[in-house]
């Protein structure tokens, strides 16, 4: 989800293979997000039914393991979210976005679809890990949370691309996982922490039930723009400068050391 691209798939060659690969690499990373994921959200599976604190840390684990398959081939995004904040910083071109766009919701409808089938069918009760807002939660204030914490995601994936994090990319997988997880927590109780539109679309659709789902598309969209815009003015850097800078210290130690 928060993974550099691949050059190798990006960068001269096939391109009709590389959107191809891309394509499928995000269509069954985000078909795999709904069906492990919702399979962890089953609360018959557990009597008394498990707290809400089970599925968040299942989705989160699933996360880790989608982006261990998949991050080297497409970044796996998972997320239009996600997808849209490459776009802006330039890491990927309008064209593939959409193509992992496109991906990310025929991925997220066909993984909950198999789901449905192959599930207990006693278990698939109506509502079946949808995200709705809290009944004691206006739309505005869901709106708002699903806004914030999409901003906190992309920060999160923001600080993974910057080049001065690049010497710490080793435990990415693990540590996004329990990020999602830590969020979900928190604010799944209210939200149904989404941060995902084609997470919230799967469930919409196949169920037919599109109440508030305005939230979970104005939300994560507005949420990724704001994060974008709050790491460029207050954290991005010039590189030019910082590679001026370099340069200048080292000629000075040069300098130094080659004084007599």
């Amino acid at each position: 989800m928060i993974e550099k691209i691949n050059c190798t798939f990006t960068c001269g060659g096939d391109t009709r293979k590389h959107y191809f690969t891309n394509f499928m690499s995000e269509l069954l990373g985000t078909a795999l997000l709904m069906f492990l994921g919702c399979m962890g959200c089953a609360p018959q599976a557990d009597n008394p039914p498990a707290s809400h604190y089970l599925p968040s840390l299942s989705f989160g684990l699933v996360v880790l393991l989608i982006i261990q398959i998949f991050g080297h081939i497409s970044g796996a995004h998972l997320n239009p979210a996600v997808t849209l904040s490459t776009v802006i910083f330039k890491m990927l071109s309008p064209a593939m976005g959409a193509v992992y766009i496109m991906a990310q919701f025929l991925g997220a409808t066909f993984g909950f679809a198999l789901l449905k089938v192959l599930m207990p069918q006693e278990w698939v009760v109506p509502g079946f890990c949808a995200t709705k807002p809290h009944a004691k939660s206006t739309a505005m204030q869901s709106l708002a949370i699903e806004t914030i914490i999409t901003c906190v995601l992309i920060l999160v994936c923001c600080g993974v691309w910057d080049k001065r994090n690049a010497h710490k990319q080793d435990s990415t997988p693990a540590r996004f996982g329990f990020i999602i997880a830590a969020i979900a927590m928190v604010a799944g109780p209210i939200t149904g922490a989404s941060m995902n539109t084609a997470r919230s679309f799967a469930p919409a659709v196949l169920e037919g039930d599109y109440s508030n789902q305005w939230i979970y598309w104005l939300g994560p969209t507005v949420g990724a723009i704001i994060g974008c815009g709050l790491y460029s003015v207050l954290f991005a850097y010039e590189e030019e400068k910082v590679e001026a800078i370099e340069t200048e210290l080292e000629e000075v130690s040069h300098m130094v050391t080659e004084k007599p």
